[in-house]
């Protein structure tokens, strides 16, 4: 399948919001209606049951199909709360006979494409939509398109509204004459059943996205499966990364705040990007500075995960390279950084007050990764490595001696790239 355009879009249509539209997949549907019935205690009784919501929302209209609805395509469209993402949905192909998934980044909802769609007062008010497409409609291009593909009728409508706008449905036919009052009735029949099912999947898609986002991943899924209480926690020996942004103390006194937050943004961006493609976790952002894991697939190889890291953290530097070219062209003053690696054990978990936690790893691990970054000011590198990461790790490092380490009472060998 080729890329195509969500929100009722034939895709081979560009329009000026297609940057904003993501087609994260095509899948075969069912492909053969299902006749038995009774659709809304369907998707109330076994729904909850069907992991996965576009194969919920595939066999919901291979089984409208059955029950004589004629439905030639469909979408359903949630919103959700994601640094990224604006909403996300699936789009129903009778024929070929595949569904789609879809996201919509922020953005979209300045478009021609979105001012001007059939479902915007769907989505932002509620309002049931309606439209037989018998001529074109140029208030609304996107129906015009659709006619013109076969479709014959049109009809939208709203489900539970969750936080700032209501999730939407839509169903379109190509049957000559449009949808019958007994096809529109039986479509509102089910909204109710619905509504009720995509309003949990959507709650919980968004605490999912937020737990991700603030706490990442592993984190988040650790604190959904209910690891909430204080003192909880296991031992893990993993890869730890500390970075620390030079000079940030002098560039915030003088840069407005405006500036600082685009700063730090540019700064976490170039370091976190190649951590999260190489199975790293960034647990926490603590000011200027940043405190990352890579988990080892299996505890007794961590050779895979030293690399990953350490792959990361050049990456990283390569990053924030293009990030200074930039910076330089405009007269602004240039990011530096320094970045520790080590091995070792730590314990993740919940710390904190009894009502206000924080899910990260702590430990004399964590404090010696912290110490080893903050050698490479004295040492003048951007990055250093404890001797246990240059034990398991197969890439060459060269030794720099053993050095005094603040807190510690014998000095750490440590390593650094081969110049």
């Amino acid at each position: 399948m080729g890329t195509s355009m969500p929100l009722d879009i034939p895709p081979d249509t560009t329009t000026s919001g297609e940057e904003f539209f993501r087609t994260e997949g095509a899948y075969t549907g069912l492909g053969a209606p299902i006749t038995g019935g009774a659709i809304d205690r369907w998707i109330l009784g076994e729904g909850p049951h069907i992991g996965n919501g576009v194969e919920l929302f595939d066999e919901l209209c291979w089984r409208l199909l059955g029950d004589g609805v004629p439905l030639w395509r469909a979408t359903l469209y949630m919103g959700t709360l994601h640094p990224l993402i604006s909403g996300l949905g699936a789009r129903w192909l009778r024929e070929p006979k595949v569904i789609e998934e879809f996201r919509i980044l922020h953005g979209s909802q300045a478009t021609d494409e979105y001012l001007r769609s059939p479902i915007r007062a769907t989505i932002e008010r509620g309002t049931p939509f309606r439209r037989r497409l018998i001529e074109d409609t140029p208030e609304f291009p996107l129906l015009s398109k659709l006619r013109r593909a076969g479709a014959t009728d049109y009809f939208a409508l709203a489900l539970n509204r969750t936080f700032r706008t209501f999730p939407a449905v839509t169903w379109a036919t190509d049957r000559p004459g449009g949808f019958s009052d007994a096809d529109i009735a039986a479509l509102e029949e089910i909204n109710p059943a619905l509504a009720a099912i995509v309003e949990t999947r959507q709650i919980r898609r968004i605490s999912a996205n937020l737990l991700d986002t603030y706490f990442g991943p592993q984190a988040g899924r650790r604190i959904l499966a209910g690891q909430i209480r204080r003192a909880e926690g296991e031992r893990l020996r993993t890869v730890i990364m500390m970075t620390d942004l030079r000079g940030f103390t002098a560039l915030s006194d003088h840069l407005p705040g405006e500036e600082v937050i685009e700063l730090l943004d540019d700064y976490f961006d170039a370091l976190a990007t190649p951590i999260e493609k190489r199975k790293g976790e960034v647990l926490k952002f603590i000011g200027d500075g940043m405190l990352a894991i890579f988990p080892a697939e299996d505890d007794d190889d961590f050779s895979a995960s030293s690399v990953h890291a350490l792959d990361a953290a050049r990456e990283g530097l390569e990053r924030l390279d293009a990030v200074n070219r930039a910076r330089r062209a405009t007269g602004r003053s240039e990011l530096r950084t320094g970045i520790g690696l080590h091995l070792g054990e730590v314990i993740y978990g919940n710390v904190g007050a009894a009502g206000r936690l924080d899910f990260t790893v702590i430990g004399p691990a964590v404090n010696l990764a912290s110490r080893i970054e903050d050698l490479t000011k004295r040492l003048r590198r951007p990055m250093l490595f404890s001797s246990a990461f240059a034990r398991i790790c197969p890439r060459p490092l060269i030794s720099l001696g053993f050095q005094p380490v603040r807190g510690l009472n014998e000095p750490e060998e440590v390593f650094g790239l081969p110049e």
